[in-house]
């Protein structure tokens, strides 16, 4: 990562401390709502308020992009992202509560649109693909750490202000503080003014080539049908299966989260090998096994093999496609096509979520997996078909 210019170093390094409230918010918010009483209903409906604010911000968001500099909409969005997650953890009713997530989760996606269109923009071509899959190791490092500390801070605040509450509070408050400090490195980011061609939504859709954005897309949406079907309930398939207690299951995930990490760093070397749209379909074919192990498995040492290798696999692919998403449009069409690419794959876990936890407590696990293993077929080919020959293409463009 030491090659990178300077702009993406700063992007890096606000990404770190983004990630690391992130990651605290992601282990310790639901244990806070539970300790003030809420069921899992009122959990969900403050979860579903997040993905409601990401999905409706996903598609202005390109347009934001495009007409502000980028420094100035990440300074913005990590200071809404603070105020939503303080809004979260006063003491305020639900709807409140509810609204906090929204403009946290809204935010979030303003700031993951922007980052591949400032990456092309800041980088040499053949550093791209290192430059991806460096910046989502990083917030995954940074989520990791940031879970494990959070965690620690509240067992060892709860004695000190006298309840879990208030521990959890109060560290998920410095986990706010930490979003607001990415703004220091924001702040240090000198980009020439980037000038888009359009600047309202409707001309930027009439400017797109529909095709192509439409064979970007449909892969991804389809992916995260089949992700959101099962991915949001693996820790009840530990819980459920083989009757794991939390402190084990949070192990097994945590294992996952730094095998995600070398499979970033990973992922760009296979792409170089072997061509980007090849590794794509290649690592989410390869997942298929697992994913049918821990569908039909009774030993939990297979599960949790097949677990980790199946998260390396499909998250190794992240970065690469999104590298091949900003390479294959337009630079003034590039907030657009990110942002469509996020529109449809909330959009998808809006869908199958509520549908995969209908079938998961009627029928278990086992349909939803296999059913999702059929959606990750299905893109795979979708993205062999449409692609097959574009890199070529693009290489013989860059010539």
């Amino acid at each position: 990562m030491f090659k990178f210019r300077r702009n993406a170093h700063l992007f890096l390094i606000g990404s770190f401390f983004v990630g690391f409230g992130l990651g605290t918010y992601w282990v310790l918010f639901n244990l806070y709502m539970k300790e003030l009483g809420y069921g899992e209903a009122a959990i969900g409906r403050v979860l579903m308020a997040g993905a409601t604010g990401t999905f409706l911000t996903a598609l202005p968001a390109a347009m934001i992009i495009s007409r502000f500099p980028t420094r100035i909409v990440l300074i913005a969005a990590a200071s809404v992202a603070s105020g939503g997650y303080a809004l979260m953890v006063a003491p305020v009713p639900l709807p409140l509560i509810m609204l906090g997530a929204a403009m946290a989760s809204a935010a979030f996606s303003v700031h993951n649109i922007a980052a591949a269109p400032f990456f092309m923009r800041n980088s040499d071509p053949g550093e791209r693909l290192d430059l991806f899959g460096t910046h989502s190791a990083i917030e995954i490092m940074a989520g990791v750490i940031g879970a494990a500390g959070g965690g620690y801070m509240a067992r060892s605040l709860e004695p000190v202000v006298g309840g879990l509450v208030m521990a959890y509070r109060m560290t998920l408050l410095t986990a706010t503080g930490l979003v607001l400090i990415s703004n220091f490195a924001y702040l240090a980011i000198r980009e020439v003014r980037h000038g888009s061609l359009v600047t309202d939504f409707v001309g930027m859709l009439r400017r797109a080539d529909a095709w192509l954005l439409t064979r970007l897309v449909l892969p991804k949406f389809i992916t995260g049908l089949g992700a959101g079907l099962v991915i949001p309930f693996i820790n009840l398939y530990f819980r459920d299966r083989f009757l794991l207690p939390p402190d084990r299951i949070g192990t097994i995930f945590a294992v996952a989260q730094a095998v995600t990490v070398v499979a970033f760093l990973v992922g760009p070397h296979l792409a170089r090998r072997t061509g980007m749209i090849r590794a794509i379909a290649a690592t989410e074919l390869l997942s298929i096994p697992f994913f049918i192990t821990m569908a039909y498995t009774q030993r939990l040492d297979l599960a949790i093999m097949a677990f980790w290798m199946r998260g390396a696999l499909m998250n190794m692919n992240q970065p690469i496609s999104g590298a091949f998403t900003m390479e294959m449009v337009r630079p003034e069409q590039q907030p657009l096509a990110n942002a469509l690419v996020e529109f449809a794959w909330h959009g998808a876990w809006m869908i199958s979520t509520q549908i995969g936890g209908w079938m998961i407590e009627k029928n278990g696990f086992q349909l939803p997996m296999m059913i999702t293993v059929g959606f990750y077929v299905v893109a795979s080919l979708l993205y062999l078909t449409f692609f097959h020959d574009a890199e070529r293409k693009l290489a013989a463009r860059t010539a």
